[in-house]
């Protein structure tokens, strides 16, 4: 955990190299540019909180591997494109918090795979109107 510490520039894609990494926590800070594809070699990470920094730039599809995740949250950065519908492989997940970001709808239809999320955050998407997510298998959800 490097949480508000004022680090800038990109992450280190060799953070990528340290298989057995569990949690990467960087929120707080003001790190930027996109986010390093290498972080999806991270097979053992359970949470991935990138909260408030300026990263740009779409969701690496390479993050389709990271599939132990419980929380990932992105809230108040600058990523764009769409919400990947990969997001559905990530079976335990338990919060995902998308929040004032740049990223556009819709909100993919695999949202209803995580049957353990508890806390579902996501605003401010851009693009054209959606239909509400299937959300009725979801039966942890405690916050929405």
């Amino acid at each position: 955990s490097l949480s508000g510490n004022g680090l800038s520039g990109p992450i280190p894609s060799e953070i990528g190299d340290i298989v057995s990494l569990e949690d990467l926590v960087l929120e707080n800070n003001q790190l930027g540019g996109p986010l390093p594809p290498s972080l999806g070699n991270l097979s053992k990470l359970k949470r991935l909180l990138l909260s408030s920094n300026d990263f740009t730039g779409t969701i690496p599809e390479s993050f389709s591997k990271l599939k132990n995740l419980t929380d990932f949250t992105i809230d108040g950065s600058s990523l764009s494109g769409q919400i990947p519908s990969f997001i559905g492989n990530w079976t335990k997940l338990d919060r995902l918090n998308m929040q004032g970001t740049s990223m556009e709808g819709p909100i993919p239809s695999t949202i209803s795979e995580l049957k353990l999320l508890t806390e579902l955050r996501i605003s401010d998407l851009t693009g054209s109107t959606m239909t509400f997510p299937n959300l009725k298998d979801l039966k942890n959800l405690q916050l929405l």
